[in-house]
């Protein structure tokens, strides 16, 4: 049920208790104007204009990753075959890097694949914008 903002700035107490029973009445055809009633809820929506947060930036490096960024090869099951993919810890990748696939971004709570013909590029707030070879 929603309740006018008038009721609330006056603290009008009586006025909610008729609301809820006028709407208790249309919804389920009785009311109970003469029993007390309790609150067990109630629900707010607020709106607002609100200004963006700023996007943090990232280090900016070269089109090939650090050293530091690759952490090895796993072996993943593509086109039919096992075959030994590069691993890179997301967390290392800065601005700029540029990764093909076939490749595995590892960080801790996801993995992104980087399919043979993908190709990735790490944008200017760390994000990874990804090409997917063929328009897939």
């Amino acid at each position: 049920m929603d309740l006018p903002l008038k009721v609330f700035e006056r603290q009008d107490r009586c006025a909610i208790k008729r609301l809820f029973d006028a709407m208790h009445e249309l919804r389920y055809g009785t009311s109970a104007p003469d029993e007390p009633a309790e609150i067990v809820s109630l629900r707010s929506t607020v709106t607002g204009v609100m200004r963006k947060p700023p996007q943090e930036r990232v280090a900016r490096g070269r089109s090939a990753p650090d050293k530091a960024a690759f952490t090895g090869r796993r072996p993943v099951y593509l086109d039919g075959k096992f075959r030994p993919t590069p691993t890179y810890a997301r967390a290392a990748l800065t601005a700029g890097n540029c990764i093909s696939g076939p490749a595995l971004i590892e960080e801790h709570a996801a993995t992104t694949v980087l399919l043979p013909g993908d190709r990735l590029e790490v944008d200017a707030c760390g994000h990874l914008m990804i090409k997917v070879a063929g328009g897939r």
